[in-house]
């Protein structure tokens, strides 16, 4: 075996022992949870993501042409301390 497979071998069985850490983590906090709490956590965190999607494909469409080239380098939008 070659230097580069074997250490590939060793980061695979790492991930894998790392996922499972997680995955036994998860169980051990999401049994302690009751079900509302759970489901709160998960609406929440699919509020935040869907306002950080908004965000980030609005923050992306404005970067296209909303502001000429010329306007965007004049001095008057410079900002000297």
């Amino acid at each position: 075996m070659s230097r580069n497979t074997v250490l590939q071998l060793i980061a695979a069985v790492i991930t894998i022992a790392v996922l499972v850490g997680i995955h036994q983590s998860a169980d051990w906090f999401l049994s302690r949870m009751s079900t509302g709490y759970i489901a709160g956590f998960l609406s929440g965190c699919a509020f935040i993501f869907l306002i950080w999607f908004l965000a980030e494909r609005q923050g992306r469409s404005r970067a296209g042409g909303d502001i000429r080239a010329a306007e965007q380098q004049s001095a008057r939008h410079t900002i000297d301390l």
